[in-house]
């Protein structure tokens, strides 16, 4: 019996959603926050990189790991990496420095709660969600402000 989630999605869907959401997220705040003393043009080319690399790769590495070769689920997983890989850097095609960066954060953390809405699990999840996403973003602004 599969499990449902909040819209009657199959536990498969939800799961590859809820992934590629996640793994687009942290890679797209970490990188902006590494970059965002570089100025918007590196954030700008940084983030349509990822997006290219990061949201093509997830879909292409779902469609290669699964033995069904299922198109929609991999279709699933390359939709949620690039939204949750673009939507955060919105602000820096109108804006940047802090504006720009708390906005970005913002968005961030707004993605984190859906994320964690739709995982199971209680508390638990909220506390792990947003642990990997403010503890990846702490240390890629360390390591931006190194270089």
């Amino acid at each position: 019996m599969k499990r449902t989630s909040l819209k009657g999605t199959d536990s498969v869907t939800l799961t590859t959603t809820i992934f590629g959401a996640s793994d687009g997220l942290v890679a797209s705040i970490a990188l902006i926050l590494a970059t965002m003393s570089h100025g918007r043009r590196v954030v700008l080319a940084a983030v349509i990189g990822l997006l290219v690399a990061e949201g093509l790769g997830m879909a292409a590495s779902q469609f290669l790991s699964d033995p069904k070769r299922n198109l929609r689920q991999a279709t699933i997983m390359g939709v949620a990496t690039s939204m949750t890989i673009i939507v955060p850097a919105v602000p820096w095609f109108f804006t940047s420095g802090t504006t720009a960066a708390v906005v970005s954060c913002v968005i961030a953390l707004t993605f984190a709660g859906l994320i964690s809405r739709a995982r199971p699990g209680g508390w638990a999840t909220w506390i792990q969600t947003y642990g990997v996403l403010i503890g990846v973003g702490a240390i890629a602004t360390i390591a931006g402000r190194l270089t």
